[in-house]
């Protein structure tokens, strides 16, 4: 591993740069990035790189990504930046990728906002650029012919799980709380939409700013409704406040889903309380989707949690499709290999990826359920690890 110190600008942005060697551009393949390990987002990403590494190293195991017109399988070296969660650093910091470095392939910083800057970098320099952790619609809807997401539209982040719900047909009437977030935001209207198509009543539904510390009043009507399940679409902070609170005040639906608190500091702040819950997560050990080997091999040098850092695992389906437009199109040529990509469907460890148009993409989170303290898979079939268990337990 080598660390190297960059000042780029008055931003005097510290970079890592991990690098396989250094070869020519016709000894590896060179994907480029960057990712928030510092700054605002590192909660999330802060492990980003660690990961990309023992991707790297578990790919190289296996002789490195066959190209047909060079007649051999080359390594895969990825070269990123610490943008700091800083867009404008991460503009930087791909203008240089593409300048300087000379990769052969550019991967999208993880996060919408950063994402959104960094792509008029691809859309500029007419570079192709994919993007994993990404689904802001905002970031689709410019028209851009040179990027692709992996991931579907975030309003059908919770399509698995109302699918789940209307083959059992139990939950007829839900509760929606949103956190006033620009992602969560974007999450509701697909719940809405699912639970109509589905025939469930929305017999509660308010957005919340993300700083409320009191639900008393919230949870008080919510009561009131009977809602067979509660549906919170936030982020973890958000809804540990809440949860707590509705565990007080004696809120116990047949089912609470809150869309992105699967994370283990959401089990270790609530306890007991968290259990039975659902929400959404990528991947969990046992799921057998795609070249799920490698990614146990990457986890394996990593030491990663990859339930913990799930939105960090994103990152390995746009390394997938990579990976499988150079095979389909044989070559190192970024529009060749771009063109494969969005012509081709790519079996990933999260499922199959295919190019829809406007650059989104298949992908959808997994539904998973806490059963005692773990993390299980319930829905699709071909996905699950576990049965869903309703009504809730509570330990």
């Amino acid at each position: 591993m080598r660390l190297w110190k960059t000042r780029f600008g008055a931003a005097a942005a510290l970079a890592f740069v991990f690098a396989s060697g250094n070869a020519g551009a016709q000894d590896a393949i060179k994907i480029g990035a960057t990712a928030p390990i510092t700054g605002g987002l590192s909660s999330i990403y802060s492990v980003q790189g660690k990961l990309w590494e023992a991707w790297e190293k578990a790919v190289n195991e296996e002789g490195g990504i066959y190209v047909k017109s060079l007649h051999k399988k080359l390594p895969v070296k990825i070269v990123y930046y610490d943008d700091q969660s800083d867009p404008k650093v991460s503009v930087k910091f791909y203008e240089r990728l593409i300048t300087e470095d000379k990769v052969n392939f550019l991967m999208g910083p993880p996060g919408s906002p950063i994402a959104f800057a960094a792509s008029t970098v691809a859309e500029r320099y007419k570079f192709p650029m994919i993007l994993g952790a990404v689904s802001d619609p905002a970031i689709f809807s410019r028209g851009f012919k040179y990027i692709q997401g992996v991931l579907g539209p975030g309003a059908d982040w919770s399509h698995y799980f109302f699918e789940m719900l209307a083959k059992q047909k139990k939950v007829k009437t839900v509760a929606l709380l949103v956190e006033d977030s620009l992602f969560s935001r974007g999450i509701a209207p697909g719940a809405r939409k699912f639970a109509k198509q589905y025939g469930m009543k929305i017999v509660f539904d308010e957005t919340v700013p993300t700083d409320n510390q009191d639900f008393t009043a919230i949870i008080a009507q919510i009561k009131e409704k009977h809602p067979d399940l509660v549906y919170v679409s936030s982020f973890p902070p958000f809804y540990i406040r809440f949860a707590k609170q509705a565990d007080e005040l004696g809120l116990n639906p047949r089912a609470l889903h809150c869309t992105t608190c699967s994370a283990v500091s959401v089990r270790n702040a609530l306890g007991p309380v968290a259990e039975s819950i659902t929400g959404e997560v990528f991947w969990v050990p046992g799921m057998k989707l795609g070249d799920y080997r490698t990614l146990e091999r990457t986890l394996q040098i990593s030491g990663l949690d990859p339930v913990q850092w799930t939105f960090a695992l994103i990152s390995i389906p746009a390394l997938e499709v990579i990976r499988a437009g150079i095979e389909k199109a044989g070559s190192l040529d970024h529009n060749a290999v771009f063109a494969a990509i969005q012509k081709n469907e790519t079996p990933t460890v999260m499922g199959t990826f295919k190019a829809t148009g406007n650059g989104v993409g298949t992908i959808e989170p997994f539904p998973v359920q806490v059963q005692n303290g773990k993390v299980v898979v319930i829905w699709p079939p071909n996905a699950k690890t576990g049965d869903y268990i309703y009504p809730r337990t509570k330990k």
